[in-house]
């Protein structure tokens, strides 16, 4: 790599001088010999991609033993193979690829004796490496691509020994402090090659989620300075970078680290944040100034841009729109603007009036396709339910005694005597609640009158004797209702409208205020609102409310105004296009009991029943509310 080969170059720099201050002149002839560029000891003769199974297969083959260095990039994703002391004996620079991820793979040279092979990729997989003297194999899986951090990913080297070459004159002259003992690249640790799917520890993997922090992709470095000027600084990293460096007259001051290991980009970051710098890269180039120098420009800029727009003439067009209100789309546009733009809306012709540069108008127009389209329409179905069950059951008795007194007349409980004063021997009816009839007219006086009030069926019991008479009816109700009410409200809206429908009664109420007499309704309705929202998936989001209000006849009412029952629920489901949903029910069950007896006579076990009228109320009450979506074609 570019890094290491300019570690060689300080380094031998630095030794050289010191050596040949402390040799003899025969000895400093014999170092002077080796000054030349040394012949490099290998040489990289093919490239070639295959692929086997799961796996893209990229071979290196040359001559002598290929001693490399790994580096991964991102932004575009690539494996950069640096190989020292190597040269390329290939007839093309770049080999294409149709294996994935392999794109392509390209060669070349970026210093003399160094060699260096990129492999292009679709994105960053694991991989292996594999030497084998003069051969050499990098293996990708084809696959997904790895799930470890590229910040965490450790590059795969091959254990090399460094030795120092000779080299020629530097370009130019290296600072005082650039000593062997104060610089040194950093060397990859010499462990077997692993392939990038293990896992990292738990501990790094929770800290990459939990902090996305800046990942840097530079070659490790470790340095040791202090108080260096940052010019020095700056030359350093363009030797480490290979990038050109620009530095503003205003970027001054010294610099004291110590870094092992480290990639030169996070050095370099950490240096700039240090001192207030900043940076710009255009191209391969990097610009190096203070934060006030680059902000004071980038506001140059920006007002170079509003001057040049305050110059053009502005244009008014017209959009007419098919489907989207245009009064509800001139907030939206006016955000896109710029500061010299203005949008009108036409209600009448449902027309954009946009005004602006030219350079604005086809951003106007491409959210214009965007916004006005047709939007999709669901029809709302809804089954609104309400089952009632009724029973009653009703159960009395009425009872009649007579006696005479003597030959002339009778004493009865309760009644008139009848002039004979004797009942006749066959009573036909009851007339409830006041005598027992018989067949002559004459009556006997009712005791008890605990009949039923409309009695569907009854059973009478009479007898009488010389001096008495006693007459006993038992009657009794029952009846049972179901009912059913069925509302069907039934409608269709546009995504994202909301729908309503209702059916019932309006109410009038009449108030005064102020001695004036006015009129209000109250309603008492069946009101359906939905609000339909179609998602990516085909489903259909509901926001609905149903309430089911009527006039309840068990209140009475109050100044004539009734009081009103009402049902009602709200709430937001998600459902399949065409499924139903229930979306409440209520359910009200009421049971009334009540009745009426002779004092201490109704009491008695048993026999008390005679004395009784007994009253059974039951009904149950159930509001059920069904809603089902469908999205219309088209």
């Amino acid at each position: 790599m570019k890094t290491k080969w300019s570690a060689f170059r300080f380094g031998c720099l630095l030794l050289g001088g010191a050596a040949l201050a402390a040799l003899p002149v025969s000895a400093q002839v014999a170092h002077e010999a080796t000054m030349s560029p040394a012949a490099p000891s290998a040489s990289i003769s093919g490239v070639e991609v295959s692929h086997t199974g799961q796996q893209t297969a990229v071979r290196i083959s040359g001559t002598g033993e290929l001693r490399y260095q790994t580096s991964r990039l991102d932004g575009p994703p690539r494996l950069v193979l640096d190989f020292a002391n190597t040269r390329l004996a290939v007839s093309r620079n770049t080999v294409p690829s149709e294996y994935v991820p392999v794109r392509d793979v390209r060669m070349g040279q970026p210093n003399p004796g160094q060699s260096r092979v990129v492999i292009d990729l679709a994105k960053l997989v694991p991989f292996r490496v594999q030497a084998d003297g003069s051969n050499l194999t990098v293996s990708f899986t084809a696959l997904a691509a790895a799930t470890m951090p590229a910040a965490f990913r450790r590059p795969v080297t091959k254990p090399v020994q460094q030795k120092l070459v000779t080299v020629a004159t530097p370009e130019m002259p290296l600072p005082a402090w650039l000593t062997g003992r104060d610089l040194a690249f950093a060397r990859p640790a010499k462990v077997p090659p692993e392939p990038e799917s293990q896992n990292p520890p738990a501990g790094v993997q929770q800290t990459a989620a939990a902090s996305p922090e800046k990942k840097y992709t530079g070659d490790p470095i470790s340095v040791n300075l202090k108080d260096v000027d940052l010019k020095d600084f700056f030359r350093l990293i363009h030797e480490i970078s290979g990038l050109n460096v620009v530095l503003d007259p205003s970027v001054k001051g010294t610099v004291t680290l110590v870094l092992d290991d480290v990639p030169w980009d996070q050095g370099l970051d950490i240096v700039l944040r240090n001192n207030g710098l900043t940076q710009e890269i255009d191209g391969n180039v990097l610009r190096i100034a203070t934060q006030d120098t680059l902000k004071h420009e980038a506001d140059q800029r920006r007002d170079l841009a509003k001057a040049q727009s305050d110059a053009i003439e502005t244009v008014t067009v017209t959009r007419v729109l098919s489907y989207a209100k245009a009064d509800t789309m001139v907030t939206t546009l006016k955000k896109f603007l710029s500061p010299r733009g203005d949008v009108y809306a036409d209600p009448r012709s449902n027309t954009l009036i946009v005004r602006d540069i030219p350079a604005s108008i086809p951003k106007i127009d491409n959210l214009l396709r965007q916004l006005d389209r047709k939007s999709q329409q669901v029809e709302i179905d809804a089954r609104v339910v309400q089952a009632s069950r009724t029973f009653a059951r009703e159960l009395g008795t009425q009872f009649g005694f007579s006696t005479p007194l003597n030959s002339t007349g009778n004493t009865a409980l309760g009644g008139l005597v009848g002039a004979a004063g004797f009942v006749s021997p066959v009573i036909h009816s009851i007339a409830a609640p006041f005598s027992v009839v018989s067949d002559a007219g004459s009556s006997i006086p009712l005791n008890t009158k605990l009949g039923a009030t409309a009695p569907t069926s009854g059973f009478t019991f009479s007898t009488q004797g010389h001096n008495y008479a006693i007459d006993f009816a038992l009657s009794m109700m029952e009846s049972r209702g179901v009912g059913k009410v069925l509302s069907e409200p039934k409608g269709v809206t546009q995504n994202n409208e909301k729908l309503t429908v209702q059916q019932g009664t309006k109410i009038p109420i009449q108030t005064t205020i102020n001695n004036t007499i006015s009129v209000q309704y109250i309603n008492a309705v069946l009101k359906l609102d939905v609000t339909p929202q179609i998602t990516a998936e085909g489903t259909v989001f509901l926001d609905v409310t149903v309430e089911n209000t009527q006039i309840d006849q068990g209140i009475t009412r109050i100044n004539g105004i009734p009081a009103l029952d009402t049902q009602s629920t709200e709430t937001k489901v998600l459902i399949n296009d065409g499924g139903t949903v229930v979306i409440g029910g209520v359910v009200i069950n009421s049971q009334n009991t009540s009745i009426n007896q002779v004092p201490l006579l109704g009491n008695v076990p048993l026999i008390g029943n005679l004395f009784k009228h007994t009253t059974i109320n039951l009904s149950t009450q159930e509001l059920l509310f069904f809603v089902t979506p469908r999205i219309l074609p088209g």
